[in-house]
């Protein structure tokens, strides 16, 4: 069960806040943590800001999977000009550190 918020991460209940898994969204602790500091900034009286578009999305398995913002499909349905490439892992220390150089990492930029 999740539990509802405002744009402030307000439950209903005065000055009672939630982030992370209680909510909607995905259950990841960097989620939560921006959660977190954003609520912490918005009762120290700073300027909130998050934004669920920009918080990295992952799947663990093998090979990983992870992904942040728009899709391709998105922009494609936005009519919003874009670029792309591809950087394969083979190219990558980690991944050749790791003896796992198959896939590849694509990347969609403003045009």
């Amino acid at each position: 069960m999740q539990v509802k918020v405002n744009e402030k991460l307000q439950t209903n209940i005065p000055n009672i806040y939630a982030i992370g898994d209680l909510i909607k969204g995905p259950m990841l602790a960097h989620k939560a943590e921006d959660e977190g500091l954003a609520v912490a900034d918005y009762l120290a009286g700073e300027p909130m800001f998050y934004s669920h578009a920009s918080i990295p999305n992952v799947i663990y398995t093998n090979p990983e999977v992870a992904w942040v913002g728009q899709t391709e499909e998105d922009l494609k349905a936005k009519n919003i000009p874009y670029d792309k490439g591809f950087f394969p892992m083979i190219a990558n220390s980690r991944s050749k550190a790791s003896l796992n150089t198959e896939g590849f990492a694509k990347v969609l930029t403003d045009k």
